[in-house]
């Protein structure tokens, strides 16, 4: 068991080290378009399409790197209270708050599956992209948090959790 977990730890910190690529492309896309925007509206004529797609580039971006803080545990946590509980209880307490994290990924899967089908037809009004594709970041995103919300789940419930940052 515990080969098969640092298995899936392992998948955890490649997927990781890929999103953040993705996550500086994205950037570093939306600091060159903004520019771009920004020296086109001052001395020449406004890009119509600028905008929206650093917005779309934005959604992704902080999506994605909800991932990453998910993974690392930086997310914002109220834990001075299990802090203060003996391993028993501390142990009780973080595998239920995994079990009800990877429930709410589950309805965070369904609920973005649920509004690409309702987008099936529509594109972007300036680049015309496929709003399924936009909204496509919603499940895929979740879907990256459930695996590392399992990963963590497996890491407790056997006891190998020897969760370093990364």
């Amino acid at each position: 068991m515990k080969q098969f977990y640092l298995k899936l730890k392992e998948i955890g910190d490649y997927l990781n080290s890929i999103i953040k690529i993705f996550i500086f492309l994205m950037l570093a896309a939306m600091t060159i378009i903004i520019t771009a925007q920004i020296i086109c509206r001052v001395f020449f004529t406004a890009l119509s399409w600028t905008e929206e797609l650093s917005r779309y580039l934005l959604v992704w971006g902080s999506l994605l790197a909800a991932t990453i803080a998910y993974k690392q545990g930086s997310h914002i946590a109220i834990n001075f209270i299990v802090e203060k509980l003996k391993d028993k209880r501390r142990k009780t307490i973080t595998i239920f708050t995994n079990i009800m994290t990877i429930i709410f990924f589950l309805i965070g899967i369904n609920y973005g599956i649920k509004m690409i089908s309702l987008q099936i037809f529509q594109t972007s009004p300036a680049l015309l992209i496929p709003m399924k594709i936009i909204y496509l970041c919603l499940p895929l995103s979740f879907s990256i948090m459930l695996y590392y919300g399992i990963v963590n789940l497996l890491g407790e419930l056997t006891g190998y959790k020897e969760m370093k940052k990364s």
